[in-house]
């Protein structure tokens, strides 16, 4: 069953409005109350859905019942009708002044006081339909804008370490060797493979191995500027880009080996790990690894991704090569 629109009628003479409410007993649910701070509360209790309210009341009149009304989050939405046997311009701006949607007369006309307010709970509705679609939408879109983030964050960015994953290397790569190009900075590339980690996954499993992978990233970023790009590009490996280091190659390359030493030196501090499991107490592990770093310096004009990618990646081998925990500089 349809539930009525209720209204409440605020007048000190109720008598006035029983004709109007037996007139429109099947379309309204109607409360009335004999004075404006009775009405207040009764307001507030019923949340009614329109509003008939007496201009001319003792103790509290029905201009300031409206400002309170309006005053009151819960209920300034609520259209509010006035009632009053006074017939004239300035009264009737102070009422709409106050936020009234409309003028009724005294003596209630019962055919036109009934249009109006079958106009108005229309018009509220409409209204309340509208305010409801605008906030489902909003909803929606808000839903979509973290749906698309969530989409980006899988797309760009490796799960385990949220390090940029290859898709997105290949992207700030491209930006960096453009840019290098553009003002003749040297650039550089390190390829890493951490040295040490498959006994770790072989002895204490994979949960040890991403732990230390997300360690291992979280040092990385630390060690590197904001606008350099710490990358997963794999398993155990990740890369570096080092952007605007000097014009000048020996320059570069000194720059370069010295964010490089300082890397080593993080990453082959002693990882604590805690590996966790809801059947077990937390079980701590000690675990040293260290890593071997490959390095290309380059300019935009001089070489491509796939150059840096190769050389970096052969001069890795190179450190691995040399015993491990190693730095090696491509074409040195």
């Amino acid at each position: 069953m349809t539930q009525l629109p209720k209204i409440l009628a605020i007048d000190d003479t109720p008598a006035n409005l029983m004709a109007l409410g037996v007139l429109m007993a099947d379309d309204i649910d109607l409360h009335v109350a004999s004075s404006g701070a009775s009405g207040l509360a009764l307001a507030a209790q019923i949340q009614p859905d329109l509003i008939l309210l007496d201009v001319m009341m003792p103790d509290m009149d029905g201009y300031e019942t409206c400002r309170r009304l309006k005053a009151d989050p819960r209920l300034c939405h609520v259209p509010v009708i006035f009632l009053t046997a006074l017939v004239n311009e300035e009264a009737e701006s102070e009422g709409l002044a106050l936020g009234a949607a409309d003028y009724i007369t005294k003596p209630i006309k019962l055919a036109v006081a009934r249009h109006r307010i079958c106009n108005l709970l229309e018009r509220e509705s409409l209204r309340r339909e509208v305010t409801a679609q605008r906030d489902a939408l909003q909803r929606m879109v808000g839903e979509l804008e973290q749906a698309s983030s969530q989409l980006h964050q899988m797309a760009f960015f490796d799960p385990l370490t949220q390090l940029p994953n290859r898709r997105l290397l290949h992207d700030r790569l491209q930006l960096t060797l453009a840019t290098s190009k553009r003002s003749g900075q040297h650039a550089a590339l390190m390829f890493l493979d951490l040295d040490n980690f498959k006994p770790l996954n072989d002895v204490h499993g994979h949960v040890a191995g991403d732990l230390l992978l997300q360690e291992a990233a979280s040092r990385l970023r630390n060690c590197v500027r904001e606008v350099d790009t710490v990358a997963r590009f794999g398993g155990d490996e990740f890369v570096v880009v080092l952007g605007d280091l000097h014009p000048h190659y020996q320059v570069a390359c000194t720059l370069a080996l010295g964010i490089a030493e300082k890397i080593k030196s993080s990453l082959s501090a002693p990882y604590q790990l805690t590996i966790r499991d809801e059947n077990a107490a937390p079980a701590p592990v000690n675990h040293a690894c260290t890593a071997s770093i490959g390095i290309a310096v380059f300019k935009g004009d001089a070489i491509t991704e796939n150059d840096a990618l190769k050389f970096a990646d052969a001069a890795m081998y190179q450190a691995k090569d040399a015993g491990r925990n190693q730095i090696f500089l491509y074409g040195r």
